[in-house]
């Protein structure tokens, strides 16, 4: 009986402390690198800087997070590996954005006239710890000066 009771406060505790964590904090885009192009798709690299306002470290994996620029889906964003998130800190995490060119084209003449642009980030993340991932959602809206990020 008291192995009964014991595992039962026990599965109660552990179901307690398992709670959503909180959304990462978008800062800005930086370190934009052309990677890999062909005829219709093109992979960028770029450093995503982000907050976590979780008191606690995590890992971050399988990123399926679409990109917008100006209203225009611009691409897919993924993270490859599995990435370690400090607790209550700003980091930068590499992704790659997969850019479908047919959305990007209409969108060049208007980076060029004007750098600051409409990004739209949403999608989820799986974040966890101790090997137990939740998805997490990212949803963003704002503006991003585009030149402040391309590295020549």
């Amino acid at each position: 009986m008291r192995r009964i009771c014991f595992f039962s406060l026990l599965v109660f505790a552990i179901t307690c402390s398992c709670r959503q964590p909180k959304q990462l904090v978008y800062q800005n885009i930086e370190n934009f690198k052309l990677k890999q192009t062909d005829k219709q798709q093109t992979e960028v690299s770029l450093d995503l800087r982000l907050f976590n306002p979780n008191n606690y470290g995590m890992k971050l994996k399988d990123a399926d997070v679409d990109v917008f620029v100006n209203g225009n889906k611009l691409g897919k964003m993924e993270v490859r590996d599995l990435f370690a998130v400090p607790g209550l800190d700003t980091f930068s995490m590499p992704v790659m954005l997969s850019v479908d060119l047919k959305n990007a084209v209409p969108n060049v003449l208007q980076l060029i006239l004007n750098p600051e642009v409409d990004i739209k980030l949403a999608g989820t993340v799986k974040a966890g710890r101790h090997g137990v991932y939740i998805k997490v959602p990212v949803n963003y809206e704002g503006k991003q000066d585009i030149r402040a990020g391309i590295k020549f």
